[in-house]
């Protein structure tokens, strides 16, 4: 068993106790997945009942604890019936749901590296804990003690400052509700893999003042590769404390442990007339690289979040948290191959101590006053983040390798000069960065129909890096949107919104060598709609343009901002009951991306790097209604060719995969028990399923899951 566990079992003990002490109790037995209502409702944000696959409201950015209906933005939410009707253990599990999002470069053994919109994500700083804190995506992000997964798409500068303007995503932790929680599920895979999951929640004291949730798992992780074993373990507690009618507190703490081999990167041949012909589909059940050379990766995530009710309409949210990832990584990439025979080089990057470290602070006031017939609902906030990268090396090996068919490596040859930049020793010098802001935001109202929300933020950003001139910069970026209330049930919106990233200092190579850009600058404009049945279901859609500026050298030398990337399209996403025994999550994106300016003229008017022009998923469940306890499941998840670099000298074919399940809901001894069995590429599809920084990743084949849940 994972040592973790047992360092929670204590506490899953503790939050068992007051339940079993009150059985007789009939309030500790009501049915319901709200928290406990008292007078702190002033002060708390109580999430609107979830439908089946639709969760009404946010929990992301400003919009946290709006109605989906007043969001102007387009934020897509993975609901935890989703998650569990698909069996979602890893983080591209649950977001291949949501329109748009592509993997990047990587396979997804080790980690998920994603784009959205075709706009990568920043590891360091694109993921968010409880929606304040950024944490390093360099780990496999368990979903199992995740109420939800959000994504706001597009850019985000007001509540997070400097940050890609693909989007942010953001992992929501399940935490105690009225009714108590015991859970342990057993998995087991065809590969041999097997999985043990203990959940456990409760709301205690007098007048269910506490609540604590707590979330272990302990994996032994079996991939459809040969020979490619490892582990994965999580604990997780989500601690609550209303201490008073006024005043509630919030701490959640999770560690994250993981030991896996990275399958090698495939690096694509070299153009020959600008022309790049992709090699054969080598077979994704064999390992290309050496199994015992893995890679070890642990994180730790602490916050402590809290309301504080001032008044009746006024109310201060806080909060201070930390998020440490260490990894001892191999990495590893195929090159230098015959396209025919396979023959080639496996180059194993061997990096030691590599450690992330986001430190953030957060504070804001909010509330409601009305001036004449307007109402207004004003946010003011400020927030600080310190993200600090210690120094690692990069040491290179290689070994013969045979992409067609793979040998097993015994030993490795050391190669510290390659015939490229990448596969040569290198240092990453210690690096550390800072982004603060303040923001305000008024949210109003105009009559029963119209709703306008205008924002603004300045922000500063620094990085300090060893052996690198320092950079430092700051912008003020607006945003404004309207909503108009169709009925009730139905919305449409239109928005502007400004995003920041780095601009960067000019390289050494430049004439201004050492000079500190401006901020880069996105711009975004969206008008949407957003329709809610009556059943709870929610249709969505919207379309987008985004800007984004970048920098390069120029023709006379000068490394500027002189580079812009033009990202637009129309997205649309059903989700929800559409009938009493029919469940379902339809998603799909059209986008046309285009390099509009850049300093190589010949790259203008090309798509940028994997980027497709469609994505749609298709996912539905259905409850057997003549035999009950039965449901039925199946979805397809679609992706359109992606060229692999800016130059779109090849692309990778686009390619549709599907998965199937069934469940079956009884009761064993008087235990409720669910019984599940899921099928991934249910028919074993073959293809490339990223490319990106000059590197193809191949899809895993086939695998099926069982699961047994036992609720006592």
């Amino acid at each position: 068993m994972s040592p973790l566990i047992p360092k929670l079992l204590p506490l899953a003990l503790l939050a068992a106790l007051p339940a079993l002490a009150s059985e007789s109790d009939p309030q500790a037995t009501l049915a319901t997945n709200e928290p406990t209502q008292t007078d702190l409702d002033a002060v708390k944000v109580v999430g609107l009942r979830q439908n089946g696959f639709t969760v009404p409201d946010s929990q992301t950015g400003p919009y946290r604890g709006l109605d989906m209906l007043d969001v102007p933005a387009n934020i897509n939410v993975v609901s935890r019936d989703l998650l569990d009707a698909q069996g979602a253990t890893g983080l591209y599990d649950a977001l291949r749901n949501v329109a748009g999002v592509v993997r990047q470069q990587q396979s997804g053994v080790a980690y998920d590296q994603l784009s959205i919109r075709g706009i990568n994500l920043d590891n360091r700083s694109s993921y968010l804990f409880n929606g304040v804190l950024p944490f390093d995506n360099n780990v496999p992000i368990p979903m199992e003690d995740k109420e939800r997964v959000e994504v706001l798409k597009g850019a985000a500068a007001l509540y997070y400052g400097f940050v890609t303007p693909g989007g942010v995503v953001n992992l929501v932790t399940k935490r105690a509700t009225v009714k108590p929680i015991t859970s342990v599920s057993l998995s087991a895979d065809d590969q041999g893999g097997s999985q043990v999951h203990l959940d456990v929640g409760r709301r205690f004291g007098a007048e269910k003042q506490f609540g604590i949730r707590v979330n272990a798992v302990d994996q032994n992780v079996h991939l459809p590769i040969d020979g490619d074993n490892g582990y994965r373990k999580m604990a997780s507690a989500a601690l609550d404390w209303d201490v008073n009618s006024r005043l509630s507190l919030h701490y959640d703490v999770e560690r994250i442990r993981a030991r896996i081999t990275e399958q090698a990167a495939i690096v694509p041949p070299s153009a020959v007339n600008g022309v790049i012909t992709l090699p054969s589909l080598p077979d994704a059940s064999k390992l290309l690289s050496m199994k015992g050379k893995d890679t070890l990766s642990d994180a730790t995530t602490h916050l402590l979040s809290g309301e504080y009710a001032l008044n009746d309409a006024w109310t201060a949210r806080f909060s201070a948290g930390q998020s440490v990832t260490r990894r001892d990584r191999w990495l590893w990439i195929f090159d230098n191959y015959n396209k025919t025979t396979g023959e080639g080089t496996v180059y194993g990057a061997d990096q030691q101590g590599q450690e992330y470290t986001n430190t953030n602070v957060r504070g804001s006031v909010e509330g409601s006053f009305q001036t004449g017939p307007v109402i207004h609902h004003l946010q003011v906030g400020a927030d600080a983040n310190k993200l600090y990268q210690p120094s690692f090396n990069t040491y290179m090996y290689t070994a013969a390798q045979n992409m067609y068919d793979a040998v097993t490596i015994t030993s490795l040859t050391r190669s510290p000069t390659g015939s490229k930049t990448t596969l040569r020793d290198r240092a990453f010098y210690e690096q550390t960065i800072r982004d603060s802001g303040v923001y305000a935001m008024d949210r109003m109202e105009l009559g029963d129909r119209w709703q306008v929300i205008g924002a603004l933020r300045y922000a500063r950003y620094g990085t300090r890096q060893l052996n690198a001139d320092s950079y430092n910069t700051s912008a003020t970026t607006p945003s404004l949107s309207l909503t108009y209330k169709l009925s009730p049930k139905a919305t449409v919106y239109a928005s502007y919104v400004e995003g920041l990233e780095s601009g960067g200092t000019a390289p050494s190579t430049a004439i201004n060598a050492g000079q500190a850009l401006p901020a880069a600058v996105s711009r975004q404009k969206e008008v949407g709609t957003r329709y809610r049945m009556d059943n709870g279901t929610l249709l969505s859609a919207s379309v987008f343009r985004l800007d984004q500026a970048s920098a390069d050298t120029d023709d006379s030398g000068v490394y500027a901002l002189n580079g812009q990337a033009r990202y637009q399209g129309l997205e649309f996403s059903a989700q929800g009951n559409l009938t009493e025994n029919f469940s379902a999550v339809v998603t799909g994106m059209l986008l046309d991306a285009e390099i509009a300016k850049a300093t190589t003229a010949t790259l203008e008017g090309n798509t940028p790097n994997n980027t497709p022009k469609r994505t749609a998923s298709l996912f539905f469940n259905y409850r057997v209604p003549f035999l009950e306890g039965l449901s039925v499941s199946t979805g397809a998840f679609a992706m359109a060719s992606r060229p692999i670099d800016d130059q779109n000298r090849a692309s990778i074919p686009g390619y549709t995969t599907y998965i199937a399940g069934a469940a079956y809901a009884t009761r064993l001894h008087g235990v409720p028990t669910t019984f599940k069995l899921n099928v991934e590429n249910l028919t074993d599809k073959q293809y490339w399923s990223a490319a990106g920084s000059g590197q193809l990743a191949v899809g895993l084949p086939r695998t099926v899951n069982f699961n047994a849940t036992f609720d006592f």
